[in-house]
């Protein structure tokens, strides 16, 4: 990532930050009353699904889908919802600002990882065999 390109996620996380971040003194909603309008909404639609699933397909997946759409509508308005939106694009940006590894260090750390996991299997075999030859003995003399 050239250093341009930084920047600008820079300045839209500047910017991002400013939308964001409410004023002194205001309070943030939190909205409960939409969300759980939402969450009805949504159930109302899975309970018609089932209500008339014997009805038509089409009218029990058509009542499903508008439930959910309706519900997700309504959620995503609420300022949970809009915080929620805001959240995922605040990770998108960092997503943009990690440093991926390369594909021989993953494929380094993958053969590291396998070893690392047959170094403790055989461990564990080990400790295995002892207990079961331990208590073996001890319940031969029984």
């Amino acid at each position: 990532m050239n250093t341009k390109k930084k920047s600008d996620v820079i300045k839209a996380e500047q910017t991002a930050s400013k939308k964001i971040a409410p004023m002194k003194g205001q309070e943030v909603k939190s909205g409960k009353g939409m969300v759980w309008l939402a969450v009805l909404i949504a159930l109302v639609g899975i309970f018609t699904y089932y209500y008339f699933e014997g009805v038509n397909a089409l009218y029990s997946f058509g009542a499903l889908v508008a439930g959910l759409a309706i519900g997700a509508g309504v959620f995503f308005t609420s300022p949970s919802g809009k915080n929620l939106i805001v959240f995922f694009k605040e990770a998108r940006m960092e997503l943009r600002r990690v440093v991926w590894p390369t594909m021989d260090e993953t494929r380094k750390m993958t053969i590291l990882v396998v070893i690392v996991m047959i170094v403790t299997l055989l461990f564990l075999m080990f400790v295995d065999f002892i207990i079961k030859n331990i208590i073996s003995f001890i319940l031969s003399f029984s």
